[in-house]
């Protein structure tokens, strides 16, 4: 059992009925959590070289048309400041390289295209599926693709002409070349310390909208949430612990019922899991509906619910007695059970403290990513 797990009880015992003051920054409904993209790369295009005369005295004249510049490349490299793939298009086109011009002067290489991704970011071959790199620590790059060559002008041309073949009067030059291609994916490793887990309608995004300022969609009908949102709450010495609202499982999950396999390999990406159960649902046992989320963990991938370190019971407004969350800790003595109403905002338990100890057992880890 994770050593934190203990503290739940300690901490729900000293904040019994406190509201959470929203000061949280987080990412909103329009702006969810994007974690997995595909995109086309290519360098960019190297410039024209330059056809150009220069007059010499007695009429005669000699190539002085400049080479094109190279064109930029195109470069991922880690920042600490991105959560998500969100701001990255999925069409990424190095800098061109200018064109060579008159008196031998050759054009300028393009700057190099940098796109920030995460930290613990993994890049890899969309064709072969293999990974080609993963960006663990601040400021880790991989170049991605080169810019093209840039395009010769007719002074190189005619200097690589023989030299009893050499036409002073040489006019050809060339256009610049294109840069590499690639289609890579971009996957990230960890999208959140603490993931929140349920059937549909549990209340998930209603947790992270009360316990930060998150406003991810809320509404009575299956799989309102269709991304996941993160809830990021910041602590002194730059950490920070940051909350998934997980899309809703259903029984067959793993099998590709419902939302799918894409939506447990969110899980997979969170440090730490929390169940969520709506406690007012007549429908599905508390006890039966564990026994769902940890059959489906399971089955996708056997010790996903090692991570497992607490069940958030929700709707506790509805209920008109305490008997079935006793039941429920009874039933699962190893999980601290945290009786709560989102929307109520009873029960809801200082974030910081709740979170202090995920803060200190993965705040290494927070780093490296």
């Amino acid at each position: 059992m994770i050593p934190w797990r203990k503290c739940f009880h300690q901490i729900l015992a000293t904040h019994i009925n406190c509201v959470i003051p929203r000061h949280s920054s987080v990412k909103t409904a329009e702006n969810a959590l994007i974690d997995y993209l595909e995109v086309f790369v290519q360098g960019g295009k190297g410039g024209m070289g330059c056809a150009s005369l220069q007059h010499l005295q007695r009429n005669k004249v000699k190539p002085d048309g400049g080479d094109g510049g190279n064109g930029g490349s195109v470069i991922f490299q880690c920042s600490a400041l991105k959560h998500d793939f969100s701001h990255i298009s999925s069409e990424i086109r190095g800098n061109p390289g200018t064109h060579g011009s008159g008196f031998f002067r050759k054009g300028t290489r393009g700057k190099d295209k940098i796109v920030h991704v995460p930290i613990g970011s993994i890049i890899g071959c969309l064709q072969s599926q293999r990974v080609l790199t993963e960006l663990k620590s601040e400021n880790d790059s991989y170049k991605a693709v080169s810019g093209g060559a840039g395009g010769k002008g007719n002074c190189s041309i005619t200097n690589e002409m023989p030299s009893g073949s050499r036409n002073p009067n040489c006019r050809e030059n060339e256009d610049g070349h294109d840069g590499n291609i690639a289609e890579l994916y971009l996957e990230m490793k960890v999208i959140a310390d603490v993931g929140l887990v349920g059937l549909p309608n549990a209340g998930k995004s209603s947790i992270l909208s009360a316990i930060s300022s998150a406003k991810p969609k809320i509404a009575s009908y299956p799989f309102t949430t269709l991304r996941p949102h993160i809830g990021v709450i910041h602590y002194d010495g730059y950490y920070r612990v940051t909350m998934a609202d997980i899309p809703g499982l259903i029984e067959g999950s793993s099998l590709g019922f419902g939302l799918g396999i894409s939506f447990l390999k969110h899980i997979e990406r969170c440090l730490t899991l929390l169940y969520v159960v709506d406690i007012s649902d007549i429908e599905n046992d508390p006890i039966r509906t564990i026994n769902i989320l940890e059959k489906e963990l399971e089955a996708y991938k056997r010790g996903m619910t090692d991570r497992v370190s607490g069940i958030i019971v929700n709707k506790i407004d509805l209920l008109q007695g305490p008997e079935a969350i006793i039941e429920l800790a009874r039933h699962f003595p190893n999980y601290s059970v945290i009786p709560i109403s989102a929307l109520g905002q009873r029960n809801i338990i200082s974030v910081r403290d709740l979170l202090e100890p995920i803060k200190k057992l993965h705040q290494v880890d927070d780093l490296q990513r």
